[in-house]
């Protein structure tokens, strides 16, 4: 029998909204939260901008194919990678065999991933965006590590601790310019692989032949001038969300905006199909000038969307905090409806996690419910996860109302 056109349009349809139903995560308000507002507001044209990305996701369900790229860049809230690895863990778990790569991860000898476990040799030093050093090798990973000496090398294994298993079967090393005699290479590797320097794009890529879940990478250098990795992205072939999160404690607006340009040059060999901004905190906490603040905000997106100009951005906000002189931060409240009207002038769209978690007077009521720690300023672990799935939901809400209008 010959099936017609539009039975299977329906059949599709009826197949994605089955699996798009129930997949929200249930959320204990605790009495604070307010989830009847956990949503996603769209200003000026940023739906429109949206479409294209709510298809996709809906494809990907059906075919069972393709990767949706997502970068989430924020402050304290994100450093830890609490909040950004319960969304992550929520968007490659709702249906099976979704479970692409982790993607970016930032080089850091302080810090480390969630994802993975990155032991560096002695001869490595490492620099951050948000420090007073130089910035002029900084770029969109926020961080770097350089050396001068040869044979430094780098392991990387994958966190077996970690609800999932990031193994990999290609990655990139950022990293400044390869001179004569220096190379790049990977050392007891069991697998074939392939190595590519693309000088153009800033990276060495491997390509292996199976997949892995460790790795020990190697420098061979020749002279004595600095060398540098901007960071590393993760690959794999699998289908499903690549969500890529980048952060730093103290991270401002500001620091992004006086980057170097590696940042829009590695934006630029990456992928995306959403930008997240969870910025603000540190712009604002201490002092507040709003229109410095929008500016600076709205500097940064108009730096993102020079390299990409139609991607998607989502902003979102603080929660309340205490300052240090122990009352009721009135700078972060005042800061809420700058995200408003910078995402009306640029067309982006803003997640209010502010008042999604309480809104005014919230911070003594998410600290009674061990979501907020005791120094008022920080959510617990509990609360960053919350604050992960809150996100989730929202976005999940996008999904299943852009199959309902298909």
């Amino acid at each position: 029998m010959k099936l017609s056109y539009k039975y299977i349009l329906f059949v599709l349809s009826a197949f994605v909204t089955l699996v798009l139903s129930g997949q929200e995560i249930e959320i204990n308000t605790n009495g604070v939260i307010n989830e009847d507002i956990d949503t996603i507001s769209y200003y000026g044209s940023s739906q429109t901008l949206f479409n294209p990305l709510l298809a996709k996701f809906r494809a990907m369900i059906v075919e069972g194919k393709q990767q949706i790229n997502v970068i989430h860049i924020g402050d304290d809230y994100v450093a830890n990678d609490v909040m950004t690895e319960e969304v992550r863990k929520n968007l490659q778990s709702f249906m099976p065999g979704l479970e692409a790569s982790r993607g970016m991860i930032s080089p850091s000898i302080k810090e480390t991933s969630n994802s993975y476990k990155i032991k560096y040799s002695s001869g490595w030093t490492s620099n951050s965006i948000t420090s007073n050093s130089d910035k002029a090798n900084i770029g969109l990973f926020l961080s770097n590590i350089y050396t001068n000496h040869s044979n430094e090398s780098i392991d990387i294994n994958v966190n077996n601790k970690n609800s999932i298993k990031y193994d990999f079967n290609s990655f990139r090393v950022y990293h400044s310019e390869l001179n004569t005699g220096d190379r790049l290479k990977i050392e007891d590797m069991n697998v074939a692989y392939q190595t590519i320097y693309n000088k153009e794009e800033g990276y060495t890529e491997f390509l292996l032949s199976d997949y892995v879940s460790s790795i020990r990478i190697v420098l061979n250098k020749q002279g004595r001038n600095d060398f540098y990795i901007y960071g590393f992205y993760f690959q794999n072939n699998d289908a499903g969300v690549v969500y890529n999160s980048l952060s730093l404690n103290n991270l401002r607006v500001k620091d992004l905006n006086n980057s170097s340009d590696l940042f829009s040059s590695q934006l630029q060999s990456l992928d995306m199909d959403l930008f997240v901004l969870s910025l603000g905190f540190s712009d604002v906490s201490e002092e507040i000038n709003e229109q410095d603040f929008e500016t600076d905000l709205i500097n940064l997106i108009t730096k993102i969307r020079k390299t990409k100009p139609n991607i998607p951005i989502l902003l979102t906000t603080p929660v309340e905090t205490w300052s240090q002189k122990r009352r009721i931060n009135s700078n972060i409240s005042q800061s809420i409806k700058v995200f408003s009207s910078v995402a009306s002038k640029t067309n982006c769209a803003v997640f209010d996690l502010y008042s999604v978690m309480g809104g005014n007077n919230s911070a003594k009521k998410l600290q009674s419910k061990s979501l907020m720690q005791n120094d008022l300023i920080h959510l617990t672990t509990k609360g960053y996860q919350l604050a992960g799935d809150l996100l989730y939901n929202a976005f999940w809400k996008e999904i299943e109302k852009s199959s309902s209008i298909h």
